[in-house]
């Protein structure tokens, strides 16, 4: 029997509700599929046809052990989607500054150096930026992300200082249009567009994620919208299996945010078809082996 597996994590160590739809259409046409946590030190991942890194969403926690387990398993030549080089190029965030150089329409994102209010003062005048949002290089779920203005420079110093933001430290301009348009993201299975979703920050946040109050529903995003997600696409520098690419439209135009090919939430409970797309685009992996 073929058998699949989806990784977990120990935080999460069941199989998504999402990716039980995948599962679900794996399973009726034969295909046996496991879940299976990175970080359990029992767990077994060999005699898998394809390990396919779904849920494995406390990653950042331990970035070098995920690492260090992921380079492991491509040793015992596990066929793992999506592909360790393309994995480890987006474990850390810096991604968006390649991508940004590339001249894909990302949100700008510098490196803090000087973690003082001054330096933070230094980085917000010199590019002109009157609110900011600060997140870890390697993170995940918002976690440890921290919007701050001029008011707040000296309590966001102290916050890294005392590690409640993981260092390396990213700044990003605070991009207002999240709040007031909300943030896009286009789901891709083998490079085409299946289905999108809005989400919106709960009032008075700017974080949308569901666990801090943020809404999501499923809606057909627009073309100038999955144009750009679709040029960010090319730019990988691996071809991905499944993708999402998350951004905001401004007056500028669309900005790319995150572009997720680790272990990003695909909301199929929000498009079921595309969850037997997915299963599809493994079975066609499979095939190919």
């Amino acid at each position: 029997m073929t058998r699949v597996c989806f990784v977990t994590c120990l935080m999460w160590p069941e199989i998504s509700e999402s990716d039980r739809l995948v599962a679900q259409a794996l399973e009726r046409d034969g295909v046996r599929v496991e879940g299976r946590a990175w970080n359990e030190r029992a767990a077994d991942f060999a005699g898998f046809d394809a390990v396919v890194l779904r849920s494995n969403w406390d990653y950042h926690f331990e970035p070098d052990a995920f690492r260090g387990w992921l380079d492991r398993l491509e040793g015992t030549g596990a066929r793992i989607f999506n592909p360790p080089a393309l994995v480890r190029w987006n474990v850390s965030k810096r991604y968006l500054i390649a991508l940004r150089a590339a001249g894909v329409p990302t949100v700008a994102t510098a490196l803090l150096e000087d973690e003082s209010p001054a330096g933070l003062d230094a980085i917000m005048r010199g590019h002109g930026w009157p609110a900011v949002v600060l997140k870890p290089e390697i993170g995940a779920s918002a976690h440890h992300t921290r919007l701050m203005t001029a008011d707040t420079l000296a309590a966001a110093a102290a916050a890294i200082a005392a590690g409640e933001i993981r260092r390396p430290v990213l700044v990003q301009p605070f991009v207002e249009e999240v709040r007031t348009r909300g943030e896009w993201s286009v789901i891709f299975i083998d490079g085409a567009p299946t289905h999108s979703v809005l989400k919106r920050p709960a009032a008075g946040d700017f974080r949308v994620q569901s666990h801090l109050g943020g809404a999501t529903r499923a809606e057909p995003a627009p073309p100038g919208v999955v144009d750009a997600a679709r040029a960010a696409l090319r730019a990988l520098p691996v071809a991905p299996l499944y993708a999402r690419i998350d951004g905001v439209e401004t007056d500028a135009g669309f900005l790319i945010m995150e572009v997720e090919v680790n272990e990003p939430g695909l909301f199929f409970t929000h498009a079921p078809a595309a969850a037997l797309s997915f299963a599809e685009a493994i079975r066609r992996r499979l095939g190919a082996g």
